[in-house]
């Protein structure tokens, strides 16, 4: 993935005051599109989907499901779990049973099983949450406190977009989950200043230390021949 080398090197340099102003998704996600030939843009454009509220619904979780993009199934999937853990949980905390019911049919959001999922679609089970996710995920949603909910839940998800990237290296994969991060430390720089910042070193600790470890991988393969 020649491009993960262009990602890194175009990162902004933090300078004392000006960490808030140093990130800009927009420009960084222009740079990377530019890069990239027209099946990347395409999964790119297709993935960057998720962040927009107002598209989302069956159609983009089942389409995300089939792509070819393994962190684009693993991450559509997540967020889908997440969205509808916390429908049903806020559902219930706050209204009726009845009421609870009603709401969760409305928003939750579920896709018919393939009947030959088996065959033709990876299950993908790494995005699946297991109970001690569950059991997280419960204790962020029961956060009285709307900024301490929202950074634990972005937490929660930063780790996981690690673990779904452990064995990748030169591929788009590598790019989406940058950008998925990206998202996370552009709207804390807009939220929240010190939290944004601390995000940002986070992620651009994170490539550069894959980034050379990757160098060194690279350079054991060559001189192995």
């Amino acid at each position: 993935m020649n491009n993960y080398h262009y990602i890194v090197a175009s990162l902004p340099v933090l300078s004392r005051g000006t960490e808030d102003r140093a990130f800009s998704l927009e420009k960084v996600k222009d740079e990377i599109i530019s890069q990239c030939g027209d099946k990347d843009v395409k999964l790119i454009d297709f993935f960057c989907r998720i962040f927009d509220g107002s598209s989302l619904d069956t159609s983009y979780y089942r389409n995300a499901g089939k792509s070819p993009s393994r962190f684009t199934r693993l991450y559509s999937k997540l967020d889908r779990q997440i969205r509808n853990m916390m429908v049903e949980e806020s559902a219930r905390r706050l209204f009726s049973p009845e009421k609870a019911d009603e709401l969760i049919s409305r928003y939750k959001v579920e896709l018919d099983a393939d009947p030959y999922g088996d065959y033709r679609e990876p299950s993908d089970t790494e995005a699946d949450l297991i109970l001690s996710d569950r059991q997280t995920l419960s204790s962020i949603f029961a956060e009285e406190d709307i900024v301490s909910k929202e950074k634990k839940l972005d937490d929660f998800k930063w780790d996981k977009i690690n673990s779904f990237t452990t064995m990748d290296f030169f591929n788009i994969d590598v790019i989406l989950a940058f950008l998925a991060k990206g998202y996370l430390v552009d709207r804390w720089l807009k939220l929240d200043a010190d939290k944004g910042k601390h995000l940002f070193r986070k992620l651009v600790d994170e490539v550069r230390g894959t980034f050379d470890k990757n160098k060194l991988i690279y350079a054991i393969d060559e001189n192995n021949g």
